[in-house]
Parts: structure tokens; C-alpha cells; sequence
């Protein structure tokens, strides 16, 4: 504002009351202020109301603008009364004047009705008929919102074609050019849905010209500099002598005495007698000894469908592109679009996606927010849900293989956290509602008091009734060594049989049974049959808790000293296996925890068979052993848990397997000697790089595999309990998804956060995903950065009117996700890392 006042050295400054300290501070000392809304008593009575009576010539200046300031300093340009009127006052060509309403004064001068923006934007809009605006400005908003908009005028920046496609189709849209020095536009076009884009054809009264680099005329369809004449052309810079004469030179094809005005743009003739421009003179630079311009690669990138906006800038000899859109689309999509209509050395080497792109204060394209992103090497991130564009998708969409070139534009606020936008855009739409109950009471119920540790507490419950039972016993008979081994036993069996295939797949049969004409409620504790594992842990631990009980009985009655040998060997092992399960254990030492698992559980087995024998031995009197095994409850229960553990072993083979290696990073491999629940014969399962035996399958797995027993139900078994659901994955645990996603029998919104999607998974997987969910979000962490992996979920729940959320990723995320949706009332279900 003080480089306004110094530059135009204005006498009077009519201003708003609320703006009066500030434009105290910004004046000169000699600058009358005019407050326009002070009381009537505080005016100078020396101010007369009356028109004054001043000469005006239509030559004369009406008023000084100034430019964005882009490429330095803002100029002021002094445009004069018939540069206005020429297009406020006129019908120019076939555009009627009800609907030349170009802003304050056109809409005044011609009977319309100006109405002023407020706080409240939204509503303002919807009483509005006509509006101006930017495209970028136009993006921000739903059409679908606005049936009362019926013309928009585009200008100060060139449109993509998609945006345009949108509104002309309910709406007269005209597609204008000028830049502020040959006032306002002075070029227009009706564009009409599906047809080429062009800036149109000059207004009346004025010219453009196609002009090569000595200022001579060039054919139609040849490039060059685009030049402006006739009454827009306004009177030249203020206080920018120099300036002036290198931009403003006098029309010599007209020979009048009026100037034309050198717009910067290149821009060439076509056939119908429109014209289109083709980006800035001063975009144009060189890569790789190449010349390019920058303005062709950001069009090339708007013909990939579903982006509206793209934006291509050489930093430090390095062609970065950004791009934007209401959806993402993966890079190695856009870029096999750009690679049909551009060169090896324009296609960029860095992609950049943002949801919105920074805009200056008018409304164009802020490159210098964009290059300091670069600089303080900023995060980018997804906000919404991209389009099913992929590699395969993108056939279907034509692309021009001629030199096409448009500015792209930028759309967000040049001054939010980059790294916060997406959270604030989403939140904005559907913010998360507050967490239900007092922050204690929330963390006792969804984390303490974790159905897998109800489930424990069952079984610890369950005990302890047996305790007091045992108390009783023991009180009123003594020591009574084998119903303590019984209890031992029943633990036991219970422990194992949690872990059986068979048994774990007729569990979630029965819980996933439930029509989902059930009330949400009973679904969603039926879905949890997962935490099953809590029983299996309760059991385990009460188990070494009765043998513990009974070695210390079997001790004070002097029993047979083998039994106390290997009573004492079995608690050993038994605390052993209880230890390496501990959560903190099995996630620092999984593999060592598996062998102790396993061997040790399996040396357990076989001493408990030995215990079994030796006590019953001891305390058979005359009856046969083979008799009181028979008649002994411990033995049918170890018998038990013994076929559980043997069954899967004795389906042991080696069965054929067929590899697809997807990348370094993943194999798929497919199976074809079982039919599993959710899908038609054979099943494929998805291996990423996680240690030496998945990279050994990534790289050189032999042809066949050694399986046993039968496939187990995950945690998606109990997608059919829901109507629709979320899924959310990161990483390879879109592997586990894909069985609902192939199924397609429960409809899901699909949010993946992967690095470099395409690229580690292939194309099919994709592929898959977008036949499922059409909007599914797929998140490229490598250029878009961490997403808030719950705030896009709960606007995929939403906007889906989804019944649950389903996680398949890390612990962390997995639990993170869980909880914030559980907390607020929502059904969330995920692996269980306590099991």
C-alpha cells in the first residue's frame, strides 16, 4: 500500500473506518483521507455532494492497477476511461449485455444486481447468477451446489479443459485472455463441452497480433509473440518511462497514433480464425541442451485423466512437476501420458502431488511458494480419494500428440502447513467427532480391557471357581494329585485347541454367520471372534498355574519321584513358553519365540504323556494301567490336545507353486491344492521383503513348497458381518485384503498408503483395487509423504456410509486406527499383536 501511494501520489484515499489506521500509516502527510462510512457530523462541511463539474477526456486516466508483481515489483498500469468503457459499455459481438456483467462496474453499468461477499461465502454464491473468477478460484467449488450460476467468465489464468467440460455443460462459460495491461480481457470465447479450449477471438475495437521476433505478421498455425492493439491497450506504466517504451510501441498497422502492447504470451492463429495461446515467452528454458517449454509440460500432464491442475519448474537444473486434482493418480500413470505427447528430456524427473496448489493473493499461480517447498524439502500429502486411472484406464483417453501447451494453475493457501493441509482439508469436510467418555475410562475399556484380555479374564475366571472347588476338596479329603492333573490338563487342551486350524475356522464360521439384518450391535461383537487368541493365553497361563499347584502337592505327599522330575522339568518348559510369549519378548525375538513355541511346546506334550503315566501308574492300585488311563479324564483331554497338534502334520506335502515376482521388493505366489473360504480353487499369497527366507522367495524360491494342515480364517473372515466397510492397509498388507476385493461380495471403500504402489506391486493389483472401488485412495508415500491415516479413513466411512473399519498394517497403525475409531463408537477391527 505504500508503494501504491508513493508511486501514484494520490491527493484523496476514500477508505472504510476500520481501515483508516492503516491507510493513515501507508499515506503521505499531505494525503486527504476520506473516511466514506463516518458519521455525517465528523465530514468536513466543505465536501460537496454534487457531481463535480471536471473536463474528461476519453484519453484521460480513470484509474492505476497494479500488476501481480511476479517477475519483480508490481507496475502500476494507467488505464484511461474508453480502455473501460470499450468493454463495460459495448455488446461485444454475440455477447448479449445482460450478461457482459464484468465485475463492479459492468454489472452496475448494465442493470445488474452486485452482490457483495461476506464472511459467509457459500451463501453469497448461491444468490449470484453470474460470476468471475479464476480457474483456480472456480476449482474450489461443487457445481452441483450452485444451479443458480448460470454464466462464468474465466480470465487471468488459462483453464483446464476438464474444469471447463464441467461447468459449460449447465452454465454459458466464456474462456477469456488479457493481461492487466490491455485492461481487463481482450480476448473471449463460448466454450462448449468436449471441444477444443482457445481464448476466442479480440472483443471489439481491439487486435491481436501473431508477430515473429522482428515484429512481422506470421501465417496461421505459426507461433509467435502475441501482440495487443486497439482501445484496450491502456496508456502505459506509471513513472516506468523505460518500461513503457520496451513494451508499448506504436501500431503500425494502423498508423493512428495508438500503441500496441507486447503480452509476453506465445500464442498462434487456427484455422477458424480463434486463437490459443501457448504459455509465456519467458517459461521457455533448457534442459539437457534441449529448449522446452515448461507450460507444454504442465498441459501434457492435464491430459491424464482425473488432474485439473499441473505446474512444471526447473530448480537446480532439475524439471520438477506438481499436479493436483480432486483424486490422486499415481506418478507412473501421469507419466505415461506425458511420455506420448513430450519428449525424452520434458518428461520431469521429480513428481509432487498436492491436493490444492499454492495461489498468490489474485488468484493465479504462486511458483515462489512452490520453489520454497522445494527448498525446505516439505512433505506433500493426499487429502482425497483418487480416480480409477490407471496404467490400463489411461488407454482409453486419446492423447494429443501435437505441441500443446497451456499455463497450469495452482490451487491451496501459499501460507498453510504444508504438512498439516491434508488433516485441515479433510477435517474441514468431515471432522472428526470428539472421543466418547473421560480420557481414563476410554483407555480402560478399548486398551486394558481389550476383549483379548476379557477373553483371558473368562479363562481366568473359569479357574478360579475350580480353585475354590479344589480348596474345598482339599480341606474335607487332602491333597488330591489327579484332579489337579485333570485341570492341568483341561488348560491345556484348551490352549491347543484355540490354535487348531480346524477348530479356528468352525469358530469364525459360526460367528460370521450372522445375517447382517442383525442389529449392528451383535455383529460387531461377533466380528471380534478373532481376539479368540485370549483364550488360548488364559489357558496357557492357567495351565502352568496348575501344574505349578499340583508339583508343590505332589511334593508335600512324597509322590513317585519321577513324577516330581518331571513335574519340575515341566514347569520349567511351561514358564519358559509363557515367558517368549510376552508381547515386549515375541516382538524383539519372533523367530526365537517360534522355536520356543514350538519345540518346547511339542517336548511338554510328550512330558505330560510321561507325568500322565507315571501318576496313574502310582495310584492305579489293582487295576490295570491300560484301565485307569481309560477311566482318567487327563488322558482323553491329552489325547485331545495330542490329535489337535499331530492333524496338521499328518496333510504334510509339498505342493506346487507358481511365482509372479512383482519387484525386488514382493513375489505373489499362487497355490492351486485347496479351496479356500472367500474364493474359487487355489489362492495366491502376496510375500514382501521382510528377512532372508521372503527375500530367498523373492528371488530365486524353489518350484514347490512344503504346507500342512489347512488355510486359517485372518481377520477379514468377518467382512460378510457388514453391509460395507473400510479397508485400510499399508504396505504388503493389501495382500490380505485382496481375498475381499477379489470376492467383491461386501462392498469397500479401499484406502492403500504404500511407497511406490505400481512400481513394488504391479499393475494388476491395482487394477483390482479400482474394480472394486472405483474411488479407491491409493497413497504414495515416497512422493506424497505420511498421510493422517485416520482422518482419511473416517472420511472414507463417511462418505461410503460404511458399517466398519478393517486394518491390515503395522502394530502401531493397526492399534492407533483401532482405538481412535472404537473411542468415538465406530466398529474398527485389526490384527492382534498380543497372541
Amino acid at each position: 500500500m505504500s508503494h501504491i501511494f508513493e508511486d501514484t501520489q494520490a491527493q484523496y484515499v476514500p477508505c472504510l473506518e476500520k481501515f483508516h489506521h492503516k491507510v493513515q500509516q501507508c499515506a503521505g502527510s499531505t494525503t486527504a483521507i476520506v473516511v466514506l462510512d463516518a458519521p455525517k457530523d465528523e465530514k468536513s462541511s466543505s465536501i460537496s455532494t454534487e457531481r463535480p463539474a471536471v473536463s474528461l477526456d476519453s484519453s484521460d486516466g480513470l484509474y492505476v492497477i497494479y500488476t501481480s508483481g511476479t517477475t519483480g515489483k508490481p507496475k502500476g498500469v494507467d488505464v484511461s476511461h474508453q480502455n473501460v468503457t470499450n468493454l463495460i459499455c459495448l455488446s461485444p459481438g454475440n455477447l448479449g449485455i445482460s450478461k457482459a456483467q464484468w465485475e463492479i462496474l459492468a454489472t452496475l453499468l448494465n442493470g445488474g444486481t452486485l452482490i457483495l461477499r461476506t464472511s459467509n461465502w457459500n451463501d453469497v454464491l448461491k444468490q449470484a447468477n453470474t460470476i468471475i473468477a479464476t480457474p483456480s478460484v472456480l476449482r474450489k467449488l461443487d457445481r452441483a451446489e450452485y444451479p443458480n450460476i448460470q454464466v462464468v467468465a474465466l480470465a487471468g489464468e488459462p483453464c483446464p479443459k476438464s474444469l471447463a467440460d464441467e461447468w459449460a455443460k449447465e452454465a454459458t462459460l466464456y474462456h477469456c485472455c488479457g493481461p492487466t495491461e490491455v485492461t481487463i480481457v481482450n480476448t473471449m470465447h463460448v466454450y462448449q463441452p468436449g471441444h477444443d479450449m482457445s481464448i476466442g477471438r479480440p472483443v471489439p475495437n481491439t487486435d491481436v497480433y501473431i508477430l515473429d521476433e522482428n515484429e512481422n505478421p506470421l501465417p496461421v498455425g505459426s507461433i509467435g509473440l502475441m501482440w495487443a492493439g486497439g482501445r484496450c491497450v491502456s496508456r502505459g506504466y506509471l513513472n516506468l518511462p523505460e518500461e513503457t517504451s520496451r513494451k508499448f510501441k506504436l501500431n503500425k498497422f494502423v498508423n493512428d497514433g495508438s500503441f500496441m502492447f507486447n503480452t509476453g504470451d506465445l500464442g498462434r492463429w487456427r484455422d477458424d480464425g480463434t486463437l490459443e495461446t501457448l504459455g509465456r515467452i519467458d517459461d521457455q528454458v533448457k534442459i539437457k541442451g534441449f529448449r522446452v517449454k515448461l507450460s507444454s509440460v504442465a498441459t501434457a500432464i492435464e491430459q491424464t485423466p482425473g488432474i485439473t491442475r499441473a505446474c512444471a519448474i526447473l530448480n537446480s537444473e532439475v524439471l520438477r512437476r506438481f499436479y493436483s486434482g480432486p483424486s490422486y493418480i499415481d506418478e507412473l500413470a501421469v507419466k505415461a501420458v506425458v511420455s506420448k505427447c513430450q519428449p525424452y528430456y520434458a518428461i520431469p524427473s521429480q513428481w509432487v502431488y498436492r491436493p490444492d496448489l499454492p495461489l498468490t493473493p489474485n488468484g493465479k499461480i504462486d511458483k515462489q511458494a512452490l520453489l520454497s517447498s522445494i527448498t525446505a524439502n516439505q512433505e506433500m500429502q493426499l487429502i482425497t480419494q483418487p480416480t480409477p486411472a490407471t496404467l490400463n484406464d489411461l488407454e482409453k483417453y486419446p492423447v494429443s500428440t501435437e505441441d500443446v501447451a497451456v499455463t497450469a494453475i495452482e490451487s491451496s493457501d501459499p501460507g498453510a502447513n504444508k504438512t498439516d493441509s491434508s488433516t485441515s482439508s479433510i477435517q474441514e469436510k468431515h471432522p472428526l467427532p470428539q472421543k466418547l467418555g473421560a480420557h481414563g475410562a476410554r483407555a480402560l475399556r478399548h486398551r486394558f480391557f481389550s476383549l483379548y484380555r476379557r477373553f483371558f479374564s473368562i479363562v481366568f475366571i473359569a479357574n478360579l471357581i475350580a480353585v475354590i472347588y479344589m480348596i474345598h476338596r482339599y480341606a474335607v479329603h487332602g491333597p488330591d494329585l489327579p484332579s489337579l492333573g485333570t485341570a492341568t490338563a483341561a488348560n491345556l487342551c484348551t490352549a491347543v485347541l484355540m490354535r487348531q486350524d480346524h477348530v479356528v475356522n468352525i469358530l469364525f464360521t459360526l460367528a460370521c454367520s450372522v445375517p447382517t439384518s442383525a442389529p449392528l450391535f451383535i455383529r460387531r461383537n461377533c466380528a471380534k471372534v478373532y481376539h479368540i487368541g485370549g483364550l488360548h493365553s488364559g489357558a496357557g497361563v492357567a495351565a502352568t498355574a496348575w501344574l505349578l499347584v499340583f508339583t508343590i502337592a505332589a511334593t508335600i505327599s512324597s509322590a513317585h519321584p519321577a513324577v516330581l522330575a518331571v513335574s519340575y522339568t515341566l514347569i520349567a518348559l511351561l514358564i519358559g513358553i509363557v515367558a517368549s510369549a510376552h508381547p515386549t519378548f515375541r516382538a524383539r525375538f519372533h523367530n526365537r519365540f517360534e522355536l520356543i513355541h514350538r519345540f518346547a511346546g511339542w517336548t511338554a506334550l510328550a512330558l505330560f504323556w510321561i507325568q500322565t503315566i507315571i501318576l496313574t501308574d502310582s495310584l492305579r492300585g489293582t487295576t490295570t494301567l491300560g484301565s485307569a488311563l481309560v477311566s482318567s479324564p487327563g488322558f482323553w483331554l491329552l489325547l485331545t490336545a495330542t490329535s489337535s497338534v499331530a492333524l496338521p502334520w499328518l496333510n504334510l506335502r509339498k505342493v506346487t507353486v507358481r511365482r509372479d515376482v512383482l519387484s525386488g521388493h514382493a513375489v505373489r505366489l499362487y497355490f492351486d491344492y485347496t479351496t479356500p473360504v472367500v474364493g474359487t480353487a487355489g489362492f495366491s499369497l502376496l510375500v514382501s521383503n521382510a528377512g532372508d527366507w521372503t527375500l530367498n522367495q523373492i528371488q530365486n524360491g524353489p518350484p514347490k513348497l512344503w504346507v500342512r494342515g489347512v488355510p486359517a480364517c485372518g481377520v477379514l473372515r468377518i467382512a460378510p458381518l457388514f453391509k460395507r466397510i473400510v479397508l485400510v492397509a499399508t504396505g504388503s498388507g493389501i495382500g490380505p485384503c485382496l481375498p475381499v476385493i477379489y470376492a467383491k461380495r461386501v462392498p469397500a471403500r479401499i484406502f492403500w498408503s504404500t511407497p511406490h504402489p505400481e512400481q513394488n506391486f504391479g499393475g494388476e493389483i491395482i487394477k483390482a483395487i479400482y474394480d472394486a472401488d472405483p474411488d479407491a485412495v491409493i497413497h504414495n508415500t515416497k512422493t506424497m509423504g505420511r498421510p493422517d491415516m485416520v482422518a482419511i479413513s473416517y472420511r472414507l466411512l463417511r462418505e461410503s456410509g460404511a458399517e466398519a473399519v478393517c486394518v491390515i498394517s503395522n502394530r502401531k497403525l493397526t492399534q492407533m486406527i483401532v482405538y481412535a475409531m472404537e473411542s468415538r463408537g465406530i466398529p474398527a477391527f485389526g490384527a492382534i499383536f498380543d497372541s
